[in-house]
């Protein structure tokens, strides 16, 4: 037996990293085990950060006092603005960094953070007493080694019986050069977890170096977007890597067509399901068959590296067709394919399991986070992984459980979904599952979630003093615009054109009015420097009447959500509830009336019988 810690991480991925440095943070003894020290902080698939929706997750994270931030601003090759052309409520930005300076800097962080140690092993299985969580077994050089721990997170990704596909090649591994986990798998079964196979895959890399890229479209970096930290400051480094679009056609969907039999998922050799938002190339052309082409887009993986990730060419075909292929793809015609793409099959667990803590219903003090709770991608399982992290810091100190709220973050709406909804395949963020996705913008996650960071002592005092310079040139900047006017008798060299007296603030909010044009009108005017700032100001004076009305809507579920549903309520004995409603209420186990609504098939009418019996109950 080992010194006891108070939390314990399994896995050091993306969920596995964040959760084991929210623990040590807070001042919990935290341990993170690793089968490999050396691949942390891994990017096994692309190389990209951010996007839709993932990219308000990313920053989420960060506002947390997260890693993946920090991280990405670090090994930055590429980064662009996306749904630009869309409402600041989609809008975010999206990077590429280098897949060998990124889990260097996430090893180095782990390695020199406070109350955290990093152990190399195998974790077998998880002690218990009572339905409580006593410690792990780890497998340490052929010797089994007790680690007690009060709090468990297992942030597994695909290691859990993984198996990898390439064509009629299977080989059991969790990904590629990582081997799979057995014990762990049957542990949760025993415990009474329902297991599921998800499937998931990765495109094939080729050489920088055999491709045109002459009459390929470019797309060019944007040094001048924020960085992805709310601690980072604008791009200064070497210069930035481009990307480069190309597309299937007609002699690649034929080819595919003809050899569609080799794939490992259409050939019946794969069982688990795939990604929806993420199809393999095989798939793409049996689902969208009317379509013509689809773009592929080549992105750079290292500084100075030659290997080029081929995004949206995911497959689990044979290696020589996956060549054959891609020769098919304007630009490359003579293409050198360094390593092949393929797919892997993995068991994951029933979110429906959980609670909103994302602490399990079968056993207290273990917490799950990341791909096996049924996700996809590295921002979704990171801002699991810090979600858990605080829970299970907070649990191993005897204090109660964070929740995050839908209307507080797109954290809560993942978290809410996983919970109460479940999945059926891999479960990836998007911004039209939030409902007050306008509250949810990528630019004012540190004003949303900043302030619990500080609260649970995870921000760092520089964060807070980011802070509060934003929040006061923001307040600021509105008082002077809402105490200034313009009148009609300046139409004269007015953008805009005013027939009575009105504010600065009203003003603004006309499309072609800009802060810029103001000071221009008003060479006095005290406005902010701070680029953030700025767009804060003008975004939430143009939107204010929108964000009071999802802030009406808010305060309305809000009252749902605060009405608590007592743990040991056997709905079964709530006499006048259906049968539907009774079966899928003890499934998931409702925490709030508000969560209890939410569950798909649960009736309105049964909700507010509910309510009734609830108010009633002795």
């Amino acid at each position: 037996m080992r010194e006891p810690y108070d939390v314990i991480i399994v896995g050091a991925g993306h969920a596995g990293i964040e959760a084991a440095l929210a623990s040590a943070r807070m001042g919990r003894k935290t341990a993170c085990i690793t089968l490999n020290r050396h691949r942390i902080g891994h990017l096994p698939c692309n190389c990209s950060v951010g996007g839709p929706a993932k990219g308000h997750l990313a920053r989420e994270v960060d506002a947390l006092g997260g890693q993946m931030g920090v991280a990405t601003d670090h090994a930055m090759t590429h980064i662009r603005r996306v749904g630009t052309g869309k409402g600041p409520a989609v809008q975010t930005t999206r990077a590429h960094v280098c897949k060998s300076a990124y889990p260097v800097f996430m090893q180095a962080t782990l390695a020199s953070a406070p109350n955290l140690d990093v152990i190399e092993g195998r974790v077998e299985t998880i002690a218990h007493e009572q339905g409580q969580v006593q410690g792990i077994w780890v497998e340490v050089d052929g010797a089994m080694v007790f680690h007690p721990a009060r709090a468990v997170v297992l942030t597994t990704g695909t290691f859990l019986n993984g198996l990898c596909h390439e064509g009629k090649t299977q080989t059991i591994a969790a990904r590629h050069g990582d081997p799979a986990v057995f014990g762990l798998g049957a542990f949760l079964r025993e415990i009474g977890i329902r297991i599921r196979r998800f499937k998931t895959g990765t495109t094939p890399r080729v050489s920088l170096a055999s491709l045109d890229l002459e009459g390929l479209e470019c797309l060019p970096s944007e040094p001048e977007a924020a960085p992805f930290s709310f601690l980072g400051d604008p791009w200064q480094g070497r210069e930035l890597y481009g990307a480069w679009q190309s597309r299937t056609g007609t002699a690649t969907h034929d080819l595919l067509k003809e050899r569609l039999h080799e794939s490992a998922m259409y050939s019946g050799q794969i069982e688990g399901v795939g990604p929806r938002y993420c199809p393999s190339i095989e798939d793409k052309i049996v689902r969208f068959a009317d379509k013509e082409s689809h773009p592929v887009f080549l992105e750079i993986e290292e500084w100075d590296g030659d290997s080029v990730y081929v995004q949206g060419f995911s497959t689990s075909l044979p290696a020589q067709t996956q060549l054959d292929a891609l020769r098919t793809l304007p630009g490359l015609e003579h293409v050198v394919m360094l390593r092949p793409g393929y797919a892997v099959e993995y068991d994951m667990a029933d979110p429906l399991q959980l609670d909103l803590s994302l602490m399990s219903h079968q056993l207290e003090g273990l917490f799950l986070a990341g791909q096996i709770n049924g996700t996809s991608g590295y921002e979704e399982a990171a801002a699991q992984g810090v979600a858990a992290g605080i829970n299970a810091a907070r649990f191993a100190g005897r204090e109660s459980a964070i929740h995050f709220p839908r209307e507080n973050s797109f954290l809560g709406v993942l978290i809410d979904d996983l919970v109460t909804k479940g999945v059926e395949d891999p479960y990836r963020m998007l911004t039209a599952r939030a409902e007050h996705r306008l509250l949810l913008r990528h630019d004012n996650a540190d004003l949303r979630l900043t302030p619990l960071a500080q609260e649970l002592g995870i921000a760092t005092p520089e964060r807070s003093s980011r802070l509060a310079a934003k929040q006061k040139a923001i307040e600021q900047g509105r008082e002077t615009l809402r105490n200034r006017f313009v009148h009609p008798n300046e139409n004269d060299r007015l953008a805009e054109p005013v027939r009575e007296k009105i504010t600065l603030a009203d003003y603004l909010r006309r499309p072609k009015v800009t802060l810029e044009e103001l000071e221009r009108l008003y060479p006095d005017l005290q406005l902010p420097a701070q680029q953030d700032a700025r767009y804060q100001i003008t975004l939430e004076l143009r939107f204010e009447g929108y964000i009071d009305m999802q802030n009406r809507a808010v305060d309305r579920q809000r009252k749902l959500d605060d009405l608590p549903v007592p743990r040991d309520v056997d709905f079964a004995t709530f006499e006048g509830l259906s049968y539907e409603s009774i079966e899928k209420l003890n499934r998931v186990k409702p925490e709030t009336i508000g969560q209890a609504a939410r569950i798909p098939g649960v009736r309105p009418s049964d909700v507010a019988l509910l309510i009734g019996r609830l108010r009633n109950r002795p």
